[in-house]
């Protein structure tokens, strides 16, 4: 027995090494950096996954982590999810049901009404014997270009039309849609001044019920035919759609309210400047002060750089300007236009100097305008020395002649005595 256990025992079981203490420090130190580089990897894929919208490309171990995690099988990157014969089979059939369905309920109307009929749903006929009342619901804040086109719309899609709006409360709007621009009286003003609007109907319920219908003598409710999910309901005008009663219109494709909000918030720091430049307090505009100062420094940065480039504009334009007048004036002097061509074109010139350039570039243009200038300078200052000797001879002269007319008056004079 003591053979067997000694046997049993581990060769190494003395060394300092095998002891609990430090075996199992070192076991854990494996065991926790093994799980924290599992972990990144695992968070680093997935962010990756949720950028790039590709699956996760992990090991068997971390694939069951996150399928536990998410609550369903992911699909692997080496193979793609395809449909089965039985699934194209069954999409093909279902394809060619509804496109049979939409042939017969277009058959069941004449052809001018088929493009306000709801696909899927049957469309009722109008009254003939008295005006057609179509109503349309909606939020209608910032009321723009495609609230305006939409109820044009409907009431130029049948003759005789009586145009109602509904306008649901602040309440309402903010619980389904969320926060609104405009309070309900200032969207229901607005649209008193439509000219295709004929009753407005202030408070009007979310989605529209029997009792609404009755109420207002509804014969059609206009809106565009994709569903419009709210409150877990898949759409709110199926109730409309089940009677006959809706009336397709077509949306104003780039223009809405949702659009021009997301303009004003894109643009946002420019609108908050002109809203500053107009006396605009940043209490009122709800603005830190930290974000008016970044504000007024981006205010005087952009000033500068505009003054900059005007004035450097300017000084470009004064000095083509003074050059191009010193060209001219020089050009319009009393030379002779032959003695400039002579002297460009390098003929012989007498009292022409020589060029400052010899060989291939002696006939530049801009050297003969040069030497022709120092020769203009040169002969004008030389002009008033010799106009200076000449009109010193002519006092000399002039003195001389006074002289002896004063002598031979003098001798009249005493002969006279």
């Amino acid at each position: 027995m003591t053979g067997a256990r000694e046997a049993d025992a581990p060769a190494n079981a003395g060394s300092p090494s095998s002891t609990p203490t430090g075996e199992s420090s070192k076991r854990k130190r494996r065991v926790s950096t093994g799980e924290s580089r599992r972990k990144r990897n695992r968070t680093k894929g997935l962010l990756k996954s949720l950028i790039s919208l590709e699956p996760y490309d992990t090991d068997i171990a971390d694939n069951a982590q996150m399928e536990e995690f998410w609550g369903e099988k992911l699909p692997s990157n080496d193979s793609e999810v395809k449909e089965t014969e039985e699934e194209i089979a069954a999409r093909k059939e279902a394809e060619r049901k509804a496109a049979l369905r939409e042939a017969e309920l277009d058959a069941e109307l004449p052809e001018e009404y088929r493009r306000f009929r709801p696909r899927g749903y049957r469309f009722n006929l109008p009254p003939t014997d008295r005006p057609v009342r179509i109503y349309a619901d909606g939020v209608f804040d910032l009321f723009h270009l495609g609230h305006m086109k939409q109820l044009e719309q409907a009431k130029k899609s049948l003759p005789n039309v009586t145009m109602i709006v509904g306008v649901p409360s602040d309440k309402l709007t903010h619980k389904y849609k969320g926060l609104t621009v405009l309070d309900d009286k200032t969207r229901c003003e607005s649209l008193t001044h439509c000219r295709w609007v004929d009753e407005v109907v202030p408070n009007a319920p979310w989605s529209v019920d029997q009792a609404f219908l009755d109420k207002h003598k509804i014969d059609y409710v206009a809106h565009d035919d994709l569903p419009y999910q709210c409150d877990g309901e898949a759409d709110v005008y199926a109730f409309v759609k089940e009677k006959g009663k809706f009336l397709a219109t077509q949306r104003t494709e780039g223009i809405s309210t949702s659009d021009i909000i997301t303009k004003i918030i894109r643009d946002y720091d420019l609108y908050l400047m002109r809203n500053f430049a107009r006396g605009v307090s940043r209490k009122d505009l709800n603005v830190s002060w930290l974000k008016k100062n970044e504000l007024d420094v981006k205010r005087h940065v952009n000033a500068f750089r505009k003054s900059w480039q005007a004035n450097l504009n300017n000084t470009t334009r004064d000095l083509y300007g003074d050059a191009l007048g010193l060209m001219q004036s020089v050009l319009k002097s009393k030379a002779s236009s032959d003695e400039f061509e002579s002297s460009y074109q390098g003929g012989s010139g007498s009292d022409l100097k020589p060029s400052r350039t010899s060989g291939a570039n002696s006939n530049r243009f801009l050297d003969k305008v040069r030497d022709w200038i120092d020769q203009r300078i040169e002969s004008n200052s030389a002009a008033p020395s010799e106009t200076n000797s000449v009109a010193e001879s002519e006092t000399a002269s002039a003195l001389n002649t006074d002289d002896s007319s004063d002598e031979a008056s003098d001798a009249e004079s005493q002969e006279e005595s």
